[in-house]
């Protein structure tokens, strides 16, 4: 992304009326593009902020490149590392590794270290499959004596790819968390974890807190809890704007922010599309006792819609058994 760019992102994202806004850079490896470039970002957001907008800056990284430069800027500009790690080595390096097939499990956990020295706030991303669901009791064991404070595993789901009818075509990914596995992974894993806070050990793990947060009447964290989708605007390097970093598909562009503004782009036609389909709820969960609970599952589980009628949601069952 170029400090033009960049600078577009954060004067029209400033200009708005609200109280807060999430900076959020993911990738790709987002670290890749120097630190130069988020200097820059805070020069322009003190430059913007004429509002006094409460501004939070969020990193999702592999975290290879971090140094003790990097989290020296990190702790000091009040950043929230969100450090990628996928449980143990044998896990994590089941995708995560370098061309040549050699592991990063050590360098990640290098990196986490290089945060705790500098008291850098960080937390943990685990993508969940398949394979690490059988191991969830020794993932949060491991994550657990290394003093991880706070936790989010996200469920490795189904790929979609386009057609050039724009139609979803189904490409199973061997690993994804079907319902089984999700069912695995939840009821181990909230045993464990209930068990800790019986005994007075408190490990906050998102998943488990956006139900409890829906319990007693707020909104979850997790959007695709609501039961319909928000406009959580995706940018790519080039401006290009999408709806939702799940949706970064030609279909689903809105604009550029080079050249529209984020209030345009937001109450765009394509933007109107993009939540109107997502209001649909089947009979099923209308009549469902959990529905408050999980809101029917996030949109991108109920791919493909076929005339704008979504799929069932393949992990409803395992959310039901749990």
């Amino acid at each position: 992304m170029d400090i033009s760019t960049l600078e577009n992102i954060v004067k029209n994202a400033l200009s708005k009326n609200v109280d807060y806004i999430n900076f959020i850079f993911q990738g790709g490896e987002p670290t890749l593009v120097g630190i130069d470039f988020y200097k820059k970002l805070i020069t322009l957001q003190n430059k913007y902020n004429n509002n006094n907008i409460n501004i939070v800056n969020s990193i999702q990284t592999n975290g290879i490149n971090i140094d003790d430069e990097f989290a020296i800027f990190f702790k000091e500009n009040d950043f929230l590392v969100e450090i990628s790690l996928d449980g143990l080595k044998e896990t994590h390096d089941l995708y995560r590794t370098y061309k040549n097939g050699s592991s990063t499990f050590d360098e990640v956990i290098s990196a986490i270290n290089i945060l705790k020295k500098y008291k850098v706030n960080f937390n943990i991303l685990s993508v969940v499959t398949k394979e690490s669901a059988k191991n969830i009791d020794e993932i949060y064991e491991y994550f657990k004596s290394n003093d991880f404070p706070y936790i989010q595993f996200i469920p490795y789901i189904k790929n979609f790819e386009i057609d050039n009818q724009n139609k979803y075509i189904e490409n199973e990914f061997k690993n994804y968390l079907d319902t089984t596995s999700f069912y695995i992974f939840l009821d181990k894993l909230f045993n464990l974890w209930y068990k800790d806070i019986k005994n007075g050990k408190f490990v906050e793990i998102r998943n488990f807190m956006d139900y409890i947060t829906v319990l007693k009447g707020y909104n979850p964290t997790s959007c695709g809890m609501n039961g319909f989708c928000s406009l959580n605007i995706a940018i790519e390097s080039n401006g290009d704007v999408y709806p939702c970093d799940l949706y970064c598909f030609d279909y689903w562009k809105l604009g550029n922010i080079n050249k529209d503004s984020l209030d345009e782009l937001m109450a765009s036609s394509k933007a109107l599309e993009f939540l109107n389909r997502s209001l649909y709820i089947h009979n099923t969960c209308k009549k469902c006792k959990y529905f408050k609970l999980c809101g029917g599952g996030c949109r991108r589980n109920l791919e493909p819609f076929v005339d704008n009628i979504p799929s069932f949601n393949y992990q409803c069952k395992a959310i039901k058994q749990f």
